[in-house]
């Protein structure tokens, strides 16, 4: 076979992989998401799940509120690699009492997304 003859078929076919790679990442890369405020006033004592996709992310939650206070959150799924951080901001969150805390450095998707999580559960 003639190297000059595969070549441009070669080449086709690893930009063409490439180009889908490409846009199969961006079509399932987490977005940022909009978090909203909850007023603890309103929730009745109880535990709580939620639940938050963001596109391959995925986060559930367990919260437990008592006198208007949330007691305890437990991340119960979250992707692995990332739990560490996700555990931190549930953490951040039951210690201030709000959903308006910073990011985890380097982790603002699976931030966003256990946020709406927490959220989902208590609204």
């Amino acid at each position: 076979m003639n190297i000059k003859k595969v070549f441009p078929f070669a080449a086709a076919i690893l930009i063409t992989a490439f180009v889908c790679f490409a846009v199969f990442a961006l079509l399932l890369r987490p977005q940022s998401l909009e978090i909203g405020m909850v007023d603890l006033n309103t929730v009745a004592d109880g535990e709580y799940i939620g639940v938050c996709q963001n596109k391959i992310l995925i986060a559930v939650v367990r919260i437990c509120v008592q006198n208007h206070e949330i007691t305890n959150i437990e991340v119960i799924e979250h992707k692995d690699s990332y739990m560490e951080q996700a555990e931190k901001i549930a953490g951040e969150v039951c210690a201030g009492q709000t959903l308006d805390v910073d990011a985890v450095s380097s982790a603002t998707f699976t931030s966003d997304t256990v946020l709406k999580a927490i959220e989902n559960a208590l609204k």
